[in-house]
């Protein structure tokens, strides 16, 4: 009897090995393959794989190998009724929707026109005001392998001070046409300057429109002491909207006028099958900008000039996105300008990326005209639909 009952006991023991054994080759197997390659500068923004879920629920404390020649023992409270799984639940949607963003709005905002305001981002202007209460930022290159950004806002009489402030080139008129916007600058080349004359383009001059600067711009006294008068020239949105209003610019969107950016249904989610949890984009030797996702926030956390967190001047916060777009332009100098500026053709059609959620995807932008917005579409052709939140382009 002994002798049966230790062999039993061994039996149990090698069937309690295998079955071990087999769990641990499952393991090792599941995760064979299963790299990814992080995105560098040397490859095409990368964006990461979604998340796999497991084949097989994972071992609870529950889980016992029964030994042979036993049956399992069965609670009283066991029934045939199936196990209840956790409810996601779709939020409402609200009642209104920023056009700009896809996020819940406190308004209807459908039909109001946005400001697009030139930020300097020269290093020693920096950190600037309220750039972090942009809908869309657009950066692109001007001469000298420095960027300008162009902060778009829809809900412009809210901001609190704004700057610094910096001159225009033509090319962003386009951008800013993009969404039907107001356009804010202190100065311009003699090519912007003309294009807002020929284009009759609204727009608000720190610097030659005598008129509007005691309106709508002032130098801030901080900033003058810290970095110097070039780069003091701000803003708010009392005083943009009191520009507005004494220039009589129209407030309303043109008619039948469609923003270019369009947006999941509300509630919803889009991710893509390759990864980009960090964009490294050399401009030039002097502005190199990386996107690092933050998983936890769901949001690319934004750096510039080699490395530095790029912060907003009076929280300290550093500037993060839902959508990060890569928009490939034809950038040439301009024959025979004094100041070695560039051309940027805006107008025609190019590829790209979207990156959202560390993933990318390729896409294609089409710009008809130079007033008529931009449109973005995916690599089958179907218009992009991105997830709500703030932009960088």
């Amino acid at each position: 009897m002994q002798q049966r009952i230790r062999t039993i006991s061994l039996f149990a023991l090698l069937l309690i090995l295998c079955l071990s054994m087999i769990g641990c080759q499952l393991v090792i197997d599941r995760h064979e393959g299963d790299g990814t390659s992080p995105l560098d500068s040397a490859t095409e923004p990368a964006a990461p794989d979604t998340v796999d879920t497991p084949d097989t629920p994972p071992a609870t404390e529950d889980d016992t190998t029964v030994p042979p020649d036993t049956e399992p023992a069965v609670s009283e409270t066991e029934t045939d009724e199936p196990e209840t799984t956790d409810v996601i639940e779709i939020p409402d949607e609200p009642e209104f929707i920023h056009p700009l963003t896809g996020l819940a709005a406190d308004a209807d905002l459908s039909a109001k026109r946005p400001v697009a305001i030139m930020i300097n981002n020269l290093r020693a202007s920096c950190p600037q005001e309220s750039i972090d209460k942009a809908d869309i930022v657009y950066e692109c290159l001007v001469e000298g392998g420095i960027t300008r950004l162009m902060m778009v806002v829809l809900d412009y009489e809210k901001l609190p001070e704004v700057g610094s402030i910096r001159s225009a080139r033509d090319y962003y008129l386009n951008f800013a046409a993009d969404y039907d916007a107001l356009f804010v600058h202190a100065g311009g080349s003699p090519f912007a300057y003309a294009s807002i004359k020929d284009r009759k383009v609204n727009n608000l001059d720190g610097v030659n429109m005598w008129d509007i600067e005691q309106i709508t711009f002032y130098r801030s006294k901080d900033r003058m002491k810290t970095m110097g008068y070039e780069h003091s020239m701000v803003s708010d949105g009392e005083k943009i909207a009191a520009g507005v209003k004494y220039k009589k610019y129209r407030t309303d969107l043109t008619e039948n006028f469609d923003y270019p950016l369009d947006f999941v249904k509300f509630g919803e989610s889009v991710s893509y099958d390759k990864e980009a949890t960090s964009i490294h984009i050399p401009l030039s030797i002097s502005q190199v900008t990386d996107f690092v996702y933050d998983a936890e926030r769901g949001e690319y956390l934004r750096y510039q000039f080699n490395g530095e967190k790029h912060v907003e001047g009076t929280t300290g916060e550093q500037l993060s996105f839902k959508n990060v777009m890569i928009l490939f332009c034809k950038i040439g100098a301009i024959t025979g300008d004094p100041k070695y500026r560039i051309d940027v053709e805006t107008v025609g059609e190019g590829s790209g990326y979207y990156a959202v959620n560390g993933t990318y995807t390729k896409i294609k932008w089409v710009k008809d005209s130079n007033e008529s917005p931009i449109r973005f579409y995916s690599e089958d052709g179907e218009p992009l639909l991105m997830n709500p939140g703030k932009t960088f382009i």
